[in-house]
């Protein structure tokens, strides 16, 4: 789109065209209305304002054509001057300085329309090697370095960062989540201290390990809530206004190195607790060379149980409601697995984009039911064409409904080695759903338990939403499925998060944690266990950090599960996951708090088992 030109793709604006108008989208005045309500007494006064024919701006006592400063530029630009016109590498500058000086008048203008306080103001030089540099004045990007700070024994060593690690940045996009960028900064550190140590260092989250974690140059720390912000609204709240002052980055000290300095620009250091990572390489250490520790936190030996001759017996109790006994008295369980059988086959539709299945979950038993009534509402969605991230077996793309921004996932591999169909995506995504709010429901059960009994444990952690949809009509490209397949391409739908990752166990894998939110984390798999009945297991615990209403919050997402029946889902090892569970977990303070049944007499039971099925 046209700079000169008040416009937007949606079709706002006036249309009009603005000669010396400084930035592409909709000219000032419009930019202005479209922070008022319609027809309120704001939205009159601005409407009524007279606009400069020029530039576009609106000025409350204009009573000429065109602005003060539009006539000016005007004026200088008719009148030749001697020696300029005549000089090609002068006029390019000359170009170069005007843009350059446009651009920092559409910024300030932005921050006057906005009310929002303006950033760091360009000065001549800084703009022309702004609009020399790939990083354009204006743009979307803030410039992030990193430099290292270790702590250890001595405090003298901790008053400066270590020049042994260097420094390090680049543009992020303001959208970028900082958590996303404290995971690309160490995995650049970690090549080198990987190579030196043995061992790569881990990411923070909160109350899990904290070997790294951002924090601002001068060893500043962030606010409680802000470190898992987008980047953008980091700088915003540290880099503009008073917090300013205290948080900008030093001054350059000679005039070529301030007129290099990137218009945004955060700069932040690595703090590392190198204690907390040599106890750790301690306890790996010991691990490899005696077994491992009580405490170890890392390579846990997988064990695999044959399945018994009792198993018949078993599933046929499944459906029943248990009761658990457990050192506290009984714990009275009303959870019902869900009948995949029993759900509704889809109906045919015709509407238009995208429609949602319509979900629910039994307050008191967890049975999911999802179902696809053709009188649901449509929606019409924006997907996207290249993943956006992808896994072992589901691929992810972004997705926008509305104003809300989502991912969409879908399958790519379910062991078959074949090609995944439309119905075994749909299936096999059903089953995802229901994971999520089975996982839901007994996070729920286990945070009240956990109150109820005084247990201090990690609260911050919720389970990710999610809702199915289906394509309605010719499927996307993004979907993989032929053209003729209308009506068949499902998804199950996320909110768009950080990319960042932290696993706390894996498919056949549950390491022992010691900090706060992986030992809480333990304890759910073990109350799940146990309040189903031993029914189910959740395995392959992994999340993103957040910070939601301001508060670190830890989403967890695409849970894996054993089930008796093995039949929960892509991932499911039925009664040999189950068996690994309990062989590898070890109880710790919240099990105990919440007076969780031990797993001892379980893996008597199965080495009972076993050495019957070896007998046979």
């Amino acid at each position: 789109m046209d700079r000169d030109f008040c416009g937007s793709d949606t079709g706002d604006g006036c249309g009009r065209s603005f000669p010396n108008k400084s930035s592409p989208g909709l000219c000032a005045k419009c930019t202005k209305l479209a922070s008022f309500s319609d027809g309120s007494t704001e939205y009159e006064q601005w409407k009524g304002f007279r606009q400069c024919e020029s530039c576009g701006v609106a000025w409350k006592n204009l009573d000429s054509p065109i602005c003060g400063r539009c006539a000016s530029d005007n004026a200088k630009a008719a009148t030749p001057q001697q020696g300029v016109a005549t000089d090609p590498n002068i006029q390019n500058l000359a170009r170069t300085a005007i843009e350059a000086s446009r651009a920092a008048r559409s910024h300030a203008m932005d921050a006057r329309i906005t009310k929002q306080p303006v950033g760091q103001q360009l000065h001549t030089t800084a703009g022309l090697t702004a609009a020399r540099s790939s990083i354009g004045v204006g743009d979307n990007n803030v410039f992030i370095t990193a430099q290292c700070r270790i702590k250890s024994t001595s405090v003298k060593d901790q008053k400066t960062t270590d020049p042994s690690c260097g420094q390090w940045g680049k543009p992020w996009p303001k959208d970028a989540y900082m958590s996303e960028v404290l995971d690309e900064y160490l995995a650049t550190l970690n090549v080198r201290w990987s190579n030196e140590k043995g061992m790569a260092l881990i990411p923070f989250v909160p109350h899990s390990y904290d070997e790294v974690e951002f924090r601002w140059a001068g060893n500043k720390l962030f606010l409680p809530g802000d470190v898992n912000k987008p980047v953008g609204e980091v700088y915003d709240t540290y880099l503009t206004g008073d917090m300013a002052r205290y948080y900008s980055a030093p001054a350059p000290t000679t005039k070529k190195a301030a007129g290099s300095q990137p218009q945004f620009l955060m700069a932040l250091e690595l703090y590392i607790d190198q204690p907390k990572f040599m106890a750790r390489r301690r306890d790996t250490m010991s691990f490899s060379n005696r077994g491992a520790p009580a405490h170890s936190s890392t390579n846990i030996t997988t064990t695999f149980r044959k399945r018994s001759a009792t198993a018949t017996e078993i599933n046929d109790t499944l459906r029943k409601r248990h009761t658990v006994s457990n050192e506290g008295g009984p714990m009275e369980s009303t959870f019902v697995r869900t009948n995949r059988a029993n759900l509704p086959a889809v109906d045919a539709s015709t509407v238009i984009h995208l429609k949602k299945a319509h979900t629910t979950c039994d307050p008191e038993t967890g049975e999911v039911e999802i179902v696809w009534p053709d009188n649901s509402d449509t929606y019409e969605g924006v997907l996207g064409k290249d993943v956006f991230a992808t896994g072992a077996t589901k691929n992810v793309y972004k997705l926008s409904i509305g104003s809300e921004l989502y991912v969409a996932k879908r399958f790519f591999e379910i062991g078959s080695g074949t090609m995944v169909t439309a119905n075994e995506n749909k299936a096999s995504l059903e089953n995802e759903l229901i994971r999520l709010k089975n996982a839901e429901w007994f996070l729920a059960k286990f945070k009240d338990l956990a109150k109820e009994n005084g247990v201090e444990f990690s609260s911050n952690i919720i389970i990710s939403d999610g809702f199915l949809i289906r394509e309605m009509g010719m499927p996307s490209p993004a979907s993989s499925f032929s053209s003729f397949e209308k009506d068949t391409a499902v998804w199950l739908v996320e909110p768009r998060r950080t990319k960042a990752v932290r696993k706390f166990s894996g498919t056949l894998v549950h390491p022992t944690r010691r900090d706060k939110l992986g030992q809480t984390l333990s304890a759910f798999t073990h109350f799940v266990y146990e309040y189903s009945g031993k029914e189910l297991v959740f395995a392959d615990i992994q999340g993103s950090p957040m910070t939601i209403q301001n508060v670190d919050t830890f989403i967890l997402f695409d849970p894996m599960s054993h089930s008796r029946q093995s039949d929960s889902g892509i991932g499911d090892h039925g009664l040999d996951g189950i068996a690994t569970f309990t062989a590898q977990h070890t109880c710790n303070y919240v099990c105990r708090g919440l007076k969780l049944a031990t797993l001892s007499e379980d893996k008597a039971q199965d080495s009972d088992e076993d050495e019957e099925d070896a007998d046979k």
